[in-house]
């Protein structure tokens, strides 16, 4: 665990000191790609600060476990006034220590090993659920920004037209109705416009607050939502991802926690044995000579019998928790294996038609545009025909910007199942010990 152990100590350094983090940059502005975001979350979100205190209670709990409890003085008197009253009595002094005939207190230690283990992976769990947020919070921020700009670039064309027609009204050349339908097309466009620019702030808004930035900050992605040619992969290999995955190295943990909770119930069958050394003071009659005094010094052991209760309810539970372990572990790789093996197809078939919304028929609209844009501006095409063909082209770019973000989506989807999120390595459950179990 020792490589996990150094990163943890760097996320604790970076989350002290976070203004580290963004030297060089304007701090009323953040830009990061999707990757970098990914890592500020996770030294920088704050909820994920706090899920890290329980390492440090399971730490603190393994470094009490496995002591002796505390010893025992006693004390006692004793005299006859209340019987024949002949001046008798006597004072004890006892000093006892509990000590176990088992392996209890080394069995303990080790199940608090194993819950500092537990406590690391499931952090990472929360680690790997936040990985995957980010990367989709960032990916509507920019398909959101790519729609307002798409929204700006066709009021922009919209406001040449209007110009252009404008112009024309006033040489006699076009009716003012068509200036009119024109502005009003520019209108819908700025309200659409508005409901993109209110969908960016909800979008930076929730990135911001899974990043842990401050709110006055801008915060923006640097990526694109352009598209690679090539297939992706459509296989990945199933045991790399059973190591990448927290969650199913938190059900290995379990079955090692719960082995171990099963030796120490065995080990608590034998309660521990009583060790008791005492010293006492007597004054008794001892006729004729009278009153005499007398010291006593000796040894006590008290040695519990397992009779009645020998831990058994403890024993079978950690017995059922030991083959829950397994089932659960089975019931997972058949969950990650069912996941992923949908998720791979439906990424396939995303890229697909990211590509066939984004190509020929996409240019054919633009070009289209293009063209009536231009036989309109000498009388050749009319008005309507223009707003036609600027109404299927922002259909065909929200379209293939819809398809694209979907594509981008399901690769987030990928990676989460396949676990591929920059996250510390679980040492202690890969390569040859990971088989192993």
């Amino acid at each position: 665990m020792t490589t996990l152990h150094q990163r943890l100590t760097l996320f604790y350094v970076l989350l002290l000191f976070p203004s580290l983090t963004a030297t060089g940059q304007d701090v009323s502005s953040l830009t990061f790609s999707r990757e970098a975001a990914i890592e500020s979350a996770v030294r920088n979100n704050p909820e994920l600060s706090v899920a890290a205190l329980e390492i440090e209670r399971a730490k603190l709990r393994l470094r009490w476990a496995g002591r002796f409890e505390n010893p025992e003085l006693e004390l006692s008197s004793s005299t006859d006034q209340f019987g024949l009253n002949e001046d008798e009595g006597s004072i004890e002094i006892a000093f006892s220590q509990r000590f176990p005939v088992t392996s209890r207190l080394r069995d303990e230690k080790i199940v608090r090993k194993h819950d500092v283990e537990l406590a690391e992976i499931e952090f990472q769990v929360r680690q790997r659920q936040l990985a995957y947020e980010v990367d989709k919070a960032a990916l509507t921020l920019l398909a959101t920004e790519r729609k307002a700009l798409l929204q700006s670039q066709l009021i922009e064309l919209n406001k040449g037209i209007v110009t252009f027609m404008a112009n024309r009204v006033e040489l006699g050349e076009m009716s003012p109705l068509d200036v009119t339908q024109a502005s009003l097309n520019g209108q819908l466009l700025d309200q659409e416009l508005g409901t993109a620019r209110a969908a960016i702030t909800d979008a930076r808004s929730r990135l911001q607050k899974l990043l842990g930035t401050d709110p006055d900050q801008t915060v923006s992605i640097s990526d694109s939502l352009v598209l690679s040619p090539e297939a992706p992969s459509s296989s990945i290999d199933l045991n790399a991802v059973l190591q990448n995955r927290p969650d199913y190295a938190s059900l290995l943990a379990f079955g090692d926690l719960s082995r171990a909770q099963l030796s120490l119930a065995t080990a608590q069958r034998w309660d521990d044995i009583s060790v008791k050394l005492f010293a006492s003071r007597e004054l008794a009659q001892d006729a004729p000579e009278g009153l005499e005094r007398n010291t006593f010094a000796g040894i006590g052991l008290s040695i519990p019998l397992p009779l009645r209760n020998r831990n058994e309810q403890a024993i079978e539970e950690a017995k059922i928790d030991i083959e829950k372990a397994r089932r659960a572990r089975g019931a997972k790789m058949f969950e990650i294996h069912s996941e992923l093996r949908a998720a791979l197809s439906a990424r396939e078939a995303a890229h697909l038609l990211a590509l066939s919304a984004s190509g020929e028929a996409l240019e054919l609209a633009k070009k289209s545009f293009n063209d009536f844009k231009a036989a309109q501006q000498t009388g050749q095409a009319s008005l309507l025909q223009v707003q036609q063909a600027q109404t299927q082209l922002l259909q065909l770019e929200s379209s293939a910007l819809e398809f694209q973000t979907n594509y981008h989506i399901t690769e987030t989807e990928v990676r989460f199942i396949a676990g591929t999120y920059p996250l510390p390595q679980l040492s202690a459950y890969t390569n040859d010990n990971f088989n192993k179990k």
